[in-house]
């Protein structure tokens, strides 16, 4: 076999490649992706009954202009439930007139099993008031002036809580 020869079956080789090549990437395209993306969720396996945690939100609700916190709380029942939160310098916030409208500063906003509520426990310095907005576990304002917390809509699933798109 001469030089010739050799190089246009390489040649032919090449470009039969080259055509399976596409053919195959054609047929991946017109299968889609090969798993839905999966949904923002959180780690919550090890969140006992009881106790709860503040997580930066995964995933924001419709209209949310700021960054929020995600508060995730574990009832002594054992269900899952969780809200999202004003943010203030990087701390969750009391909310104010709105359920996402940046909220009253506060050292500490969380659960007390104990009193079953959810609250500011530690107001920062001049904002005292804060300490009386109160809301239920499950969201409801505890007094008339106040909205309740905004849900993060979700279930929970083989340890994590996977947020609803709203």
């Amino acid at each position: 076999m001469n030089e010739r020869a050799i190089l246009i079956a390489a040649l032919r080789g090449m470009a039969a490649a080259g055509v399976l090549a596409l053919l195959w990437v054609g047929v991946q395209m017109m299968r889609g992706p090969r798993e839905p993306p999966a949904a923002p969720s959180v780690r919550v396996a090890r969140l006992l009954p009881g106790s709860f945690m503040l997580v930066d939100a995964p995933l924001a609700p419709a209209g949310a202009r700021e960054p929020l916190k995600l508060l995730v709380l574990r009832e002594p029942g054992g269900l899952v439930r969780a809200y999202y939160l004003p943010i203030d310098n990087g701390r969750a916030a009391v909310p104010a007139a709105g359920a996402l409208a940046p909220g009253v500063p506060c050292e500490d906003f969380a659960p007390d099993f104990g009193t079953q509520d959810i609250g500011c426990r530690q107001a920062r310095s001049g904002f005292e008031f804060a300490l009386r907005h109160r809301w239920a576990l499950d969201g409801r304002a505890l007094a008339a002036h106040l909205p309740d917390l905004l849900s993060a809509h979700g279930r929970e699933v083989e340890g994590d809580w996977v947020l609803e798109r709203r």
